[in-house]
């Protein structure tokens, strides 16, 4: 059998809801007191219960509903994009070094990828470097 909710678990979910206990007892048709005397004595009954899990249900469906929304929102926000002229000296960002000690793999800020030629030693993962130029794949640091 399933466990009976209790006093607190009561007052949690109506503190949540933004009910009072005199409101619920409305709700439900019982006086004010009895409803006082069924959550301080641990007499959920299985009506109010049942109410009370439905009020928690809604308000989570209601939570859940605004944070998509929220995500909508986020979603539809401009993006700022940076643009970079071709042929122009360009920043990019070491991230590999190969087998070949002369290369360096390079990504540049609008995600492209590229392979700079340099001394071995030179430039090391995570460094910016200003290349210009790409001739057969390969770009030149300036």
């Amino acid at each position: 059998m399933a466990e009976r909710m209790g006093g607190k678990e009561c007052m949690a979910i109506l503190r949540k809801v933004g009910i009072s206990r005199d409101e619920f007892s409305k709700m439900m048709g019982i006086k004010r007191s009895t409803m006082r005397t069924c959550v301080h004595g641990n007499r959920i009954s299985y009506k109010m219960e049942r109410k009370l899990r439905e009020l928690n249900g809604e308000k989570v469906v209601e939570e859940e509903i605004a944070e998509v929304d929220a995500m909508i929102e986020e979603a539809k926000k401009p993006r700022v994009v940076v643009k970079e002229e071709v042929g122009v000296a360009r920043m990019a960002k070491v991230y590999a070094i190969p087998q070949n000690k002369f290369l360096r793999l390079i990504e540049f800020r609008d995600g492209t990828h590229g392979k700079v030629r340099c001394k071995p030693g030179k430039y090391y993962i995570g460094d910016e470097i200003r290349v210009r130029g790409e001739d057969r794949g390969l770009w030149e640091i300036v």
